[in-house]
């Protein structure tokens, strides 16, 4: 199995995920740093709004090749119910399967289904979502229920 998880995370919830899902799935991990390097507070009063908007931030790795990998998985925060502008950006992962996830405190609002869109305007076929509260995160639940989404996607299968 050949995974590429990429991922942003401001608060290490997210990277958690990423980081178990990779040790139960053996995935490689690409972080995704937003260039504008949020404050706390800038998160709220500054990237929530360009989340909402669907506005797409200067990234590092600003294009991510995938091109070894059969499978991807795209983790994001919950920003204002969107992903973050961060995640908004990616680039070269068209064309592959993917399965994506989101991290949120409060709730995940539409953030997988606009993951979701993004993702399929660029060629990328989305084969199953999950959610992960911050309590999952802190307890470790739902990581095998990820890893499965992404074992099936390795073998073509669809979950939404």
């Amino acid at each position: 199995m050949s995974v590429c998880i990429v991922y942003h995370s401001e608060t290490g919830n997210t990277r958690a995920v990423a980081e178990r899902l990779a040790a139960v799935v053996g995935g490689d991990l690409i972080e995704v740093q937003d260039l504008a390097h949020y404050s706390k507070i800038g998160r709220y009063l500054k990237g929530s709004p360009r989340a909402m908007r669907g506005t797409r931030a200067t990234i590092e790795p600003a294009v991510i090749d995938v091109s070894a990998y059969d499978t991807v998985v795209v983790g994001t925060p919950v920003w204002a119910g969107s992903p973050t502008p961060a995640i908004n950006a990616l680039r070269g992962i068209e064309g592959k399967p993917a399965v994506v996830f989101c991290t949120f405190g409060g709730s995940p609002g539409k953030t997988l289904e606009t993951l979701k869109a993004v993702l399929a305007g660029r060629n990328v076929e989305v084969r199953g979502a999950v959610p992960f509260t911050a309590r999952d995160v802190k307890k470790g639940k739902g990581i095998e229920t990820l890893a499965d989404l992404v074992r099936r996607a390795e073998k073509g299968m669809v979950v939404q």
